[in-house]
């Protein structure tokens, strides 16, 4: 495996299992020459699920420490995943990870994208009209919208309403229609310089045996010119590397030959696949 990094990592401090010392340890012992530990921006709506505002300085000074701890045998860096509806500033961060997570219904209150299958299919019949391409429209608008906006360095999963389409077929993956959709969504993207994950965190999570986003997204974004980052968004220090060799092989079969990781000495580096 050659990719020997992850810049998409979770922590206590927001929804994730494994501490970031037990993290930092895994990644050391297979190998890594950088981690980027990237814990959710506080919110104000689904607090269970992010940083406490209140504590978001004691997860920097967490990291902040590893990364001093670890100098020298692997780089280590404090990021952040911030959503759309995020209350966090992203200044004071080496980087961070753009992400729509969320609907807003019509009462203020909010649908996850990826949680309850339940939630969302309610949330399509009340506020989509039972119009699950509507509802892909929407998410594609929003997540757009953001990236050019903030400015990323990283653009995390996608088309991550797959995940719960899996399960919900809200749409068809497979229509002329929601590809144009996506990709009408993803071409102004490339004129960011963000790089486009590839995320293998529903693959660890048993909801899908692919990567985010779907081979035809990540084909046409190598026709574009845009480079890519494989991420395994870890929660759980057991599934750090899930998934890679599987993301790897694909970018090769669609003709990457190199993508780009967290580096040991400049913080984004090109290293060849295979």
């Amino acid at each position: 495996m050659s990719i020997l990094s992850c810049a998409h990592t979770h922590t206590p401090h927001c929804d994730g299992k494994t501490p970031a010392p037990d993290m930092a340890r895994r990644a050391y012992e297979l190998g890594f020459i950088s981690l980027g530990f990237s814990s959710h921006a506080a919110q104000t709506f689904d607090p269970e699920y992010c940083i406490d505002p209140a504590r978001e300085n004691e997860y920097k000074a967490e990291i902040r420490a590893l990364a001093r701890e670890y100098e020298g045998r692997m780089r280590i860096y404090l990021g952040i995943e911030r959503d759309l509806y995020s209350c966090a500033d992203p200044a004071g961060y080496d980087y961070f990870i753009a992400a729509v997570h969320y609907f807003e219904k019509p009462d203020g209150h909010h649908a996850a994208v990826d949680g309850h299958a339940e939630s969302l299919k309610a949330y399509v019949d009340e506020c989509c009209g039972g119009d699950g391409m509507e509802m892909a429209r929407r998410y594609f608008s929003m997540l757009r919208d953001y990236v050019l906006e903030s400015r990323p360095a990283i653009i995390a999963h996608f088309d991550l309403i797959r995940k719960n389409n899996a399960k919900l077929r809200l749409y068809d993956e497979d229509s002329p229609a929601y590809r144009r959709l996506a990709l009408d969504a993803l071409r102004p993207l490339a004129e960011t310089g963000a790089l486009l994950e590839v995320n293998t965190g529903a693959m660890a999570r048993g909801y899908l045996d692919t990567p985010y986003p779907a081979p035809f997204l990540l084909r046409e974004w190598k026709n574009w010119g845009g480079e890519v980052i494989v991420n395994s968004d870890c929660h759980d220090m057991r599934f750090l590397t899930c998934g890679y060799e599987e993301a790897e092989a694909l970018l090769l079969f669609l003709g990457y030959d190199h993508a780009v990781r967290l580096g040991k000495s400049e913080m984004w580096e090109q290293f060849p696949l295979g």
